[in-house]
């Protein structure tokens, strides 16, 4: 599987997943800190609340897509790519908390081990991530320029 780095859906995509996981750090952060949930259901609720977003931003943004045609198909195809790569920020996220709690007692020190654990967790998955999603929202009947998709069509020459 190729990966275009150069293409603007990669920058754009790059940036919509910089504010989708600034967003989960914050609720993660929230939720283990100060709301005393476990790192389990504090990393699942931060996954899934950095998610919509980040869905938005790529199909609309990045890719420009529209409408309804092939909503369902980039939803499930979304869906699938995003549970595999959160299920590996949940899982080590909330496998870090098991192994350090037990040597770290303040709440505040781990809640920063979990914070980064969560973002080095999505590195590796990262760049696969975007290959997968580049298919499903770049595929056939996509807009080939997202800036071109964005902007109203011109009128054809000579209609009135």
């Amino acid at each position: 599987m190729h990966v275009h780095l150069g293409k603007p859906a990669f920058s754009r995509y790059s940036v919509a997943s910089l504010l989708a996981t600034g967003i989960s750090q914050l609720v993660l952060f929230g939720l283990y800190a100060w709301g005393g949930v476990g790192a389990l259901p504090a990393s699942v609720i931060a996954f899934a609340v950095g998610a919509v977003p980040h869905f938005v931003l790529v199909r609309w943004w990045a890719w420009g897509q529209r409408g309804v045609p092939r909503l369902t198909g980039q939803v499930v195809g979304y869906l699938v790519t995003t549970a595999v790569g959160g299920l590996v920020s949940v899982v080590l996220t909330a496998g870090v908390d098991w192994l350090v709690e037990p040597l770290l007692a303040d709440r505040g020190v781990r809640t920063l081990v979990l914070n980064v654990t969560y973002v080095l967790s999505g590195l590796p998955v990262f760049l696969a991530k975007y290959a997968v999603l580049d298919r499903v929202f770049a595929g056939p009947g996509a807009a080939a320029d997202p800036e071109a998709a964005a902007l109203p069509s011109e009128p054809l020459a000579g209609r009135a």
